[in-house]
């Protein structure tokens, strides 16, 4: 009829779109969550997190996808319940969502910086160094890696272990990689008794710890510390390097044939 405006037809939602939608949310509530320093914040990383606050941020994202297609379909508790009969079942869900090697591609940039690093001509102390600064900063950037190490506590739960021990190898298998590189670059092998995955499982033990610290240690000391300190980068960069020349020597096969 002449002066009826029709109504924009909503396309339905498959349970796999509503799925991601939802999980996308939740990750980006977790994200908040974490950045938060209130007291609500100490009651954990996903105990707070309420599905239908997730559903009302998953339907803002999916009309932030779409602009000028019309009203987003809303994610209604009848497209949720199929997929998680609990908000317990959804945060499970969600947890294991935020341990999967999808969940931040920090990682996959540091693992792509070292390895950039170790192709040019910059000596091994100056890459470490480097590649220090560059972790630290991206932990900082995301509080969501914080997030991530909370799950820890929950390490005895096999699941979680099997799920933290994939995101782990993957990782491990990109560092392993780099180290590789780094030793061929400069002529060097592991030392007697070490591999290059012991020097793998120390690299992440310390740049897990130095995240940590960098959480509640931005790198000012306290004003009543005498006492100057280096920023914790430059101390980072000094336990690398020190990891390095410890478990790695120089290969004397590689300088017979340089020396010949």
């Amino acid at each position: 009829m002449p002066g009826v405006t029709k109504k924009a037809r909503r396309s339905r939602r498959s349970p796999a779109e509503t799925r991601a939608l939802m999980l996308e949310a939740g990750v980006e509530l977790v994200r908040r969550h974490a950045a938060d320093a209130s007291d609500q914040a100490l009651a954990g990383p996903l105990a707070h997190i309420k599905v239908t606050e997730v559903a009302r941020l998953a339907t803002e994202i999916a009309a932030d996808r779409r602009p000028g297609v019309g009203p987003a379909q809303p994610i209604t508790t009848g497209a949720i319940y199929p997929l998680w009969p609990t908000q317990a079942d959804y945060q499970a869900d969600l947890m294991f969502h935020l341990l999967g090697p999808d969940a931040y591609p920090e990682d996959r940039d540091a693992v792509a910086e070292l390895l950039t690093l170790a192709d040019t001509t910059a000596p091994v102390e100056a890459i470490l160094t480097t590649f220090a600064a560059g972790c630290l900063e991206r932990a900082r950037a995301n509080p969501l890696t914080y997030v991530h190490l909370t799950f820890y506590v929950l390490g005895e739960h096999p699941e979680v272990r099997a799920a933290a021990h994939g995101g782990y190898r993957r990782l491990g298998i990109g560092y392993a990689a780099a180290t590789e590189r780094l030793l061929a670059r400069e002529g060097r092998r592991t030392a007697a008794g070490r591999t290059v995955a012991d020097f793998v499982v120390a690299l992440l033990a310390a740049l897990e710890g130095f995240c940590l610290r960098a959480r509640v240690d931005p790198g000012t000391p306290p004003p009543d510390d005498p006492a100057p300190r280096a920023p914790l980068p430059d101390l980072l960069g000094a336990t690398l390097v020190a990891l390095w020349n410890s478990f790695t020597e120089p290969d004397p096969a590689v300088s017979t044939v340089r020396s010949g």
